[in-house]
């Protein structure tokens, strides 16, 4: 339980996050983020764990539609959606046993 109220409000924390800097700031400061090499390792680096996690998603869901919603919104938004797919679809489908490791850590 303490694991799921942790990524719960950490994925909550981070969408507030997004949705403070798209109103402040738009998307004009992701120029800045392309434009310098480390800004672009990250993007390669958010993509990267996008597509791993894409990955398991299409391995566990089961129709076509729910499986690009899921990847769609996982690209767009990040990994809150992974935290809400983890903690709606992923530890049920996973299993009891290693979802209570999961806990434990």
């Amino acid at each position: 339980m303490i694991l799921k109220t942790l990524l719960v409000a950490a994925a909550a924390a981070f969408l507030v996050l997004l949705g403070v800097t798209i109103v402040t700031d738009g998307t004009a400061g992701m120029n800045a983020v392309t434009a310098a090499a480390w800004g672009r390792v990250l993007l390669a680096d958010f993509y990267l764990g996008v597509l791993c996690f894409a990955a398991v998603i299409w391995a566990v869901e089961r129709t076509l539609p729910t499986t690009v919603a899921w990847t769609v919104a996982l690209a767009l938004l990040g990994f809150p959606v992974a935290v809400v797919w983890l903690l709606l679809r992923g530890l049920p489908v996973i299993g009891g046993s290693a979802a209570a490791d999961v806990a434990k850590h």
